[in-house]
């Protein structure tokens, strides 16, 4: 028995934006055209356009259900955790370009970010996940307040900096810096990280 079509809509849709990704990665957001997507994801222009419109939307969609992967991948790797440092931890080890998946998806924010400094459309999404980014910090940087095991900093202007901090590192992991490999961006970003977050003993 065939699958139902919405299934089969599904199935389809998922694999043109598994194309997408691979072309975007691969080849960049200007090289990458609607026919390179579908020649990789074996079907025709008009799938491509029919799904998505253009590639603004490809990229933009490419990037919102990659968002989505990545949300449950970090809250599978925070089950468990007991504190709020090792929520923390776990988060800088789940962004550690470490993986092929995970060096594309930072190769996906990459070129994303490019394209948002000349793109309102590009630049309004990342202002969206950057906030929706620092919210999730802010609260694992509250809960660490509260318990006493995190200074008496402010969670809200604090969970930035860490962003800042997660996000900068693993770029340069990513472009292949020889001074930030994956571990030495770990190794940096919890010394960093205990700094600006460790309470004050007298």
């Amino acid at each position: 028995m065939p699958p139902p079509v919405g299934l089969r809509e599904a199935e389809r849709r998922a694999q043109v934006l598994q194309a997408a990704r691979r072309c975007i990665v691969s080849q960049g957001y200007e090289h990458a055209t609607m026919r390179d997507i579908a020649d990789t994801a074996g079907v025709s222009t008009g799938t491509v356009v029919h799904y998505f419109g253009d590639k603004e939307s490809v990229l933009e969609a490419a990037l919102l259900e990659k968002i989505q992967d990545t949300g449950i991948a970090f809250r599978a790797a925070l089950e468990g955790a007991q504190t709020a440092w090792e929520r923390l931890e776990r988060l800088v080890e789940a962004s550690l370009p470490t993986t092929e998946d995970v060096r594309d998806e930072w190769r996906l924010w990459i070129t994303f970010w490019s394209e948002a400094t000349r793109n309102e459309r590009f630049l309004a999404i990342s202002e969206r996940q950057h906030r929706r980014w620092t919210r999730f910090l802010a609260r694992t940087l509250r809960d660490g307040v509260s318990t006493g095991a995190f200074a008496a900093l402010d969670p809200e202007a604090t969970a930035p900096q860490v962003a800042a901090l997660i996000d900068g590192f693993a770029v340069q992991a990513t472009l292949g810096n020889p001074a930030i490999s994956p571990a030495r961006m770990r190794e940096l970003c919890l010394d960093a990280l205990r700094r600006l977050i460790a309470p004050t003993t007298c």
